[in-house]
């Protein structure tokens, strides 16, 4: 607060600062012969408003918008919004909590018989590492699925045969065979692997 500085004896425009609410008072004296003027300054110094903004966001939801900036990191930021009312102004704060994704990484290892792969609805028939969000319907944040997806190749087996007609049927994998040609069959693992597909 600027006012006359308090001293007995200053020409008029002297000033001074008060940063201490209260009443000040001051003699200012007349220079062209007339009576001196008595001073009073009744001081009131009204606190900044405060306001308080506690908001936590997920990774995904960033840049967080406050006092229209944006914010990227979790943290205390302070800002001072200057009053449009002729009153005093706003220091906000804001308390920011960022949280990061929830994950979930599957890793899958299938043959190839067994395309295509489904995960999370979707079909896959290539080797590779997939990425999905998973949108949280409860209000926390979404999960950032990994699918690491492998693809083994079915195992191979040929037998070549030779037989005389009055050696037929040829019994092959347990099946009767009476005439020459090639013949492919699936053999499921009985190990857990891939099947094997013999010719």
């Amino acid at each position: 607060m600027l006012w006359y500085a308090r001293t007995s004896c200053h020409t008029s425009g002297t000033v001074t600062r008060y940063s201490i609410a209260g009443t000040y008072t001051d003699t200012l004296i007349n220079t062209s012969g007339g009576c001196d003027t008595a001073a009073v300054l009744n001081l009131t110094i009204n606190p900044l408003l405060t306001s308080t903004t506690n908001a936590q966001g997920c990774t995904n939801q960033l840049p967080y918008i406050w006092n229209g900036n944006p914010y990227s990191l979790g943290g205390t930021y302070v800002d001072t919004l200057l009053s449009t009312t002729g009153g005093c102004d706003t220091v906000a704060t804001l308390n920011l909590v960022v949280t990061s994704l929830l994950t979930d990484t599957t890793n899958a290892v299938v043959c190839a018989n067994q395309l295509p792969y489904i995960w999370h609805g979707n079909p896959y028939s290539l080797a590779g590492t997939y990425t999905d969000t998973l949108v949280n319907t409860s209000g926390g944040c979404d999960t950032a699925a990994v699918l690491n997806l492998t693809i083994n190749p079915l195992l191979t087996s040929t037998t070549n045969a030779q037989v005389c007609t009055n050696q037929l049927p040829y019994i092959w994998n347990g099946n009767p065979y009476s005439l020459g040609g090639t013949y492919v069959d699936t053999l499921p693992s009985t190990t857990g692997g891939c099947d094997t597909v013999a010719t």
